[in-house]
């Protein structure tokens, strides 16, 4: 049994903020690898479609929302579609 089976997330969803480059791609994939379906946010949008693709190759679903976290009623709505 490897590590990663130990840590399945099948059934989960991760929120990953920052999600656009890099630490917030690295984190995405590892999760989507564990089996997690991801919600993605970050301010630049345009990149958010690279990393939802990443986690599209795993079989796993992405939601790319635009959110600039310091903003409470952003970080509200990335949540709701979480």
């Amino acid at each position: 049994m490897s590590v990663l089976d130990r840590f399945r997330l099948d059934g989960r969803v991760a929120i990953v903020t920052g999600a656009s480059s890099g630490l917030g791609v690295a984190f995405t994939r590892g999760l989507a690898e564990a089996g997690a379906d991801v919600v993605l946010a970050a301010r630049r949008v345009d990149r958010l479609e690279e990393t939802a693709a990443l986690v599209r190759e795993t079989g796993r679903q992405a939601v790319t929302v635009e959110t600039d976290i310091a903003d409470p009623e952003q970080a509200q709505r990335m949540v709701d579609h979480a």
